[in-house]
């Protein structure tokens, strides 16, 4: 697995949530793909796309992904890394993450498992 496949679908998701597309975020994953969103259960098949689309509808206008560390086994990649995500110029969110990528028949790279969470504090209860 080359470094600059998985770097390449990063920058994809990064230009999908600058260009607030959803589809195009959404084509990182492969087919059987599951998301693990923080507060939510897991998310397969349109509804990756939908969540994606939920998170632009909320006003994220741009985000980073920096890939820490990079394993491969075979037809399998695990991606630690860390993430951020903007309105405007404003850090909305950031936090990290491990996404497994599967290599798929045509020999590219997808996202299998993708899950993350914030390293931003939560507000207490009231």
């Amino acid at each position: 697995m080359a470094r600059s496949d998985i770097e390449a679908l990063g920058a994809t998701m990064e230009q999908g949530l600058e260009k607030a597309d959803a589809t195009l975020i959404a084509s990182v994953y492969g087919p059987g793909a599951r998301l693990m969103p923080p507060g939510s259960d897991v998310l397969t098949g349109e509804a990756i796309e939908q969540y994606w689309q939920g998170v632009l509808n909320a006003g994220i206008t741009g985000g980073r992904m920096e890939l820490v560390s990079l394993e491969e086994h075979g037809d399998v990649g695990i991606e630690e890394g860390r993430y951020e995500m903007r309105i405007g110029d404003q850090v909305a969110d950031r936090g990290k993450y491990v996404v497994v990528h599967h290599r798929q028949p045509d020999g590219g790279w997808r996202f299998h498992l993708d899950i993350f969470n914030s390293s931003m504090p939560t507000a207490a209860p009231a």
